[in-house]
């Protein structure tokens, strides 16, 4: 039986392909799909046999199913074990498995929930809910035979007072807040381990290093397809922008409002040097909208293997951010930290239930210094 999705509000192919671990090529010849730079909310696609469930790469032992009420559920993380400060990356996927239409009624605009708890006792030590605010408007949602809904959120390892979480086996649940649902739960183990020791900052040889930018189409002119991601980067829920610093283009976070949006960047960096991050950003107003999130700009570092070793991570409020106009920003790494090979640049933005503003980046500098 072949999987198909409806689309929702806020949908683009490259969102959905992302979530289902499929490429937009794949969906526009799979659904002969004319223009991809238009689909409409209600619309049914058909998914990729190769993307079907949206788990591609997930191993059974962070995945767990479980059928409640005529909806099968799909918890699981990108992989099972973490060193402690790694980004976990939890998806939620629910499809409707009985044979008719499910109304789904939530009392307002939230319309899922992860806890982590600390095995054995199962303590919660984390909500993503908690301090978000949504909107207080009753709705209903109509989950055809076959169709799905995916989930997908960021947890940091911070607990609910913001501090690292300590190691061993946490459990993650997910919920489905519907009424008649919001009680039921799947959850998934995984394990945290002690972050890689720290070793002695490496002795730089006295050769200047180049001054130039190491980004890849940093400014974001080269972004043929308003749909995909720009070339050199990964995202999602972004899109391309022409209000912009310089240029013709800017990528804007927040194709979805009140959905989390990730743009970033990996390039080689050499450990015991010194770079700055710059950027440009603006807190684009919508009329009468409301502006409650958090940028998170930070550089996460790691070995050629794919280890982590540390990570860089100013906040940036809404407070912070000039209101439709651009302002530059910048950060000094310090000594990049012994073992580190690779630098991710990653700008996260965290909105709350009932945000309406979206921050737009452009002209993005990572250069060494010395």
């Amino acid at each position: 039986m072949a999987v198909t999705y409806t689309v929702q509000t806020g949908d683009t192919l490259f969102l959905i392909a992302r979530r289902f671990g499929t490429t937009v090529e794949r969906l526009i010849q799979a659904n002969n799909i004319a223009d991809p730079n238009t689909i409409f909310v209600g619309q049914t696609l058909i998914i990729p046999e190769e993307g079907v469930g949206a788990e591609a790469g997930v191993t059974a032992g962070n995945r767990v199913t479980r059928q409640i009420k005529g909806i099968r559920y799909v918890l699981y993380t990108n992989k099972p074990t973490y060193r402690q400060g790694e980004d976990i990356v939890i998806t939620l996927v629910k499809t409707n498995v009985a044979g008719r239409n499910i109304t789904l009624r939530y009392r307002n605009a939230q319309r899922y929930d992860f806890v982590v708890r600390r095995s054995p006792e199962q303590t919660e030590i984390w909500r993503w809910s908690r301090g978000r605010s949504f909107a207080s408007v009753a709705s209903s949602v109509i989950l055809r035979p076959g169709s799905s809904q995916t989930f997908q959120v960021i947890w940091n390892q911070k607990n609910n007072r913001g501090q690292q979480v300590a190691t061993g086996t946490v459990t993650i649940e997910g919920f489905n807040v519907a009424e008649g649902y919001e009680n039921e739960a799947v959850s998934v183990n995984i394990q945290i381990r002690s972050a890689v020791e720290p070793t002695p900052t490496p002795t730089v040889a006295p050769i200047s290093c180049s001054e130039e930018n190491v980004l890849v189409n940093p400014n974001f002119e080269n972004w043929p397809r308003a749909a995909s991601s720009p070339p050199g980067w990964a995202g999602s829920n972004i899109y391309r922008s022409t209000l912009s610093h310089t240029g013709s283009y800017a990528a804007e976070l927040g194709a979805v409002h009140n959905e989390s949006a990730i743009l970033s960047q990996k390039v080689n960096i050499e450990p015991g040097r010194i770079y700055e991050l710059s950027w440009w950003a603006r807190e684009n107003i919508q009329p009468g909208g409301v502006g409650r999130f958090v940028l998170f700009a930070e550089i996460i570092y790691t070995s050629r293997a794919g280890d982590f070793v540390g990570r860089t991570e100013p906040r940036y409020s809404q407070e912070n951010i000039p209101d439709n106009a651009y302002q530059r920003y910048s950060l000094s790494t310090g000594r990049v930290p012994a073992g580190a090979r690779i630098a991710e640049v990653r700008f996260t933005f965290e909105p709350s239930g009932s945000n309406n503003n979206t921050v737009k980046i452009d002209d993005v500098e990572l250069r060494c210094l010395f």
